[in-house]
């Protein structure tokens, strides 16, 4: 294991200990080492201000930069996207696996720095591009996001043919919201879930 990913492991051991200002500590040195998931976990950290003062547009910053490293891993080929040149195996191993949801998780959070304005102007319309990409990318946050955004209108016009559509699709991975019942209408079995 390289030091950056102690430097994460050992913040998670510490976030779940509460010793919050170790853990992002932790995060921080994970993330100048280029860490995807320590600017990922710092990110948060400084959104939150957990164990430092709040910092949203820093955390925006951290945020961003956690999803172009994991497009640039894999572009780069240190996860290959599709097929392990060495093995000529399928990479929906545990490598491929990390780094897409490494991504996902920046880009759905980048869609609630938008919805919410943290870091960055409100911007429901962006949000709604983030939550699509991850959503899309199976995310099932960003997929009850995005669900919760086409029924109330939110940065889209009102769909709730699309809204039952997501919510179906975060319903299989077991991320439910309560009240969502109406989703299993027969009207809406034609959503493309």
């Amino acid at each position: 294991m390289t030091e950056d990913e102690l430097m994460v492991q050992e913040g998670i051991r510490y976030h779940e200990q509460n010793e919050l200002e170790k853990a992002t500590e932790c995060f921080r040195r994970a993330a100048e080492l280029n860490n995807p998931n320590g600017m990922f976990l710092y990110g948060i950290s400084l959104r939150h201000g957990w164990g430092c003062e709040s910092q949203p547009t820093a955390a925006f910053k951290y945020l961003q930069k956690a999803a172009e490293s994991a497009v640039v891993d894999i572009s780069n080929g240190k996860i290959p996207a599709g097929v392990d040149a060495l093995t000529n195996a399928s990479t929906s191993g545990p490598k491929a696996a990390v780094a897409k949801k490494e991504l996902v998780l920046a880009i759905h959070e980048l869609g609630v720095c938008f919805r919410h304005g943290w870091g960055v102007p409100k911007n429901k319309q962006t949000a709604v591009y983030y939550f699509e990409l991850a959503a899309n990318m199976g995310d099932p946050d960003a997929q009850n996001d995005l669900g919760f955004c086409y029924y109330h209108g939110e940065g889209v016009k009102r769909d709730l043919y699309k809204a039952a559509k997501y919510y179906r699709l975060a319903h299989k991975q077991g991320v439910t919201v309560m009240g969502n019942s109406w989703i299993f209408k027969k009207k809406y079995d034609n959503c493309g879930a």
